[in-house]
């Protein structure tokens, strides 16, 4: 994940409104790394997820559309 030089100095910024100890720009960038894989894992999963969810609600969809064409044909 890369990150911009703006996002950390935000960051400074709002650390120095607050009266907070800054952090250094490396350590930023090593959080941001961190917290870049973990999103990155949570997403895949959730991509997942909603794969399967849309088959299934594909799936019943299909099904239903079949039921009813076949009891259309029968009446």
């Amino acid at each position: 994940m890369e990150v911009s030089l703006g996002r950390l100095v935000k960051v400074n910024t709002f650390l120095t409104t607050l009266n907070i100890t800054l952090i250094a720009n490396r350590n930023l960038k090593k959080m941001d790394a961190r917290a870049g894989e973990a999103i990155k894992k949570i997403s895949t999963k959730s991509d997942a997820r909603a794969g399967e969810a849309i088959k299934k609600i594909s799936t019943k969809s299909y099904n239903k559309a079949a039921i009813d064409a076949y009891e259309k044909e029968m009446e």
